[in-house]
């Protein structure tokens, strides 16, 4: 049975177990929508992912540049991941491995080792995206609910042939696209108080790896700034085995500690 039909067969089961919930459905296509059930359903996806390689290809587009190379990346649930990107030709640009402390940035062009703690400012400085690290783990792994929208939604809603939940906050609005048939998530988006959208994490291409369905296309959209982080795996693997992730620095590179 493929992956899709057991996530739309066990959400069957669990809206017959679970039709006592208060939370408001909405329908689409004859399908109902019950969002304790989308949550259970994207965390089982997640849960499936122990570990993670892959690679491909990353572009990045601004108003004033476009550029684009390719990437290697080895992801260890829950607390580490190395990213090594390479511009045309095979030219190293960097690499970079994270844990949940500590980050190690190695820029290949100017032969200098960058460390520091990992906190909102230099994940910023290293990716120019507002994400935390469990975000950015959940980026490569399918996406999912962000912290604080673990409740039922402020409404439901359907656009484009898919359901909607948006979770409003102090700061904003969060609003996640479900796709109708697996009950994963397709667009993350991100609105500021007036309503602006600000971020968005699009996810395309789901495939079924294992018990998990991943997507092999990523794009992570800052519309204020106008840029545009694509990445896209020609190869992507799940919990196979390996040895502890480690960052390749040679030994003249400059050592610089970020505060």
């Amino acid at each position: 049975m493929k992956n899709g039909t057991v996530l739309v067969f066990g959400l069957s089961v669990l809206i017959l177990i679970g039709g006592c919930a208060s939370v408001s459905t909405v329908n689409l296509t004859g399908r109902s929508i019950s969002p304790a059930t989308v949550q259970q359903i994207v965390k089982v996806n997640r849960d499936h992912v122990l570990s993670l390689k892959g690679s491909g290809s990353i572009s990045v587009e601004t108003p004033d540049m476009a550029q684009s190379g390719s990437f290697e990346l080895l992801l260890h649930k829950p607390d580490s991941m190395l990213v090594k990107v390479e511009g045309p030709f095979g030219i190293s640009v960097g690499s970079v491995l994270l844990t949940r402390t500590d980050f190690c940035f190695y820029n290949s062009f100017q032969n200098q080792l960058v460390t520091g703690a990992v906190n909102a400012s230099t994940m910023n400085r290293i990716f120019r995206v507002n994400l935390t690290f469990d975000e950015l783990l959940s980026l490569f792994t399918g996406g999912s609910f962000l912290a604080g929208d673990g409740n039922s939604p402020d409404s439901i809603s359907v656009e484009d042939n898919q359901f909607v939940l948006t979770y409003r906050h102090d700061d904003g609005s969060r609003r996640y696209w479900i796709d109708p048939v697996t009950m994963l998530i397709t667009r993350i988006q991100l609105l500021d108080q007036r309503g602006t959208l600000s971020l968005e994490e699009r996810f395309d291409k789901f495939r079924d790896l294992g018990d998990a369905s991943l997507p092999r296309q990523i794009r992570i959209i800052q519309h204020v700034s106008r840029r545009i982080v694509a990445v896209a795996f020609s190869d992507l693997a799940i919990n196979t085995q390996g040895a502890p992730l480690v960052l390749d620095v040679p030994t003249n590179a400059e050592r610089v500690r970020w505060k």
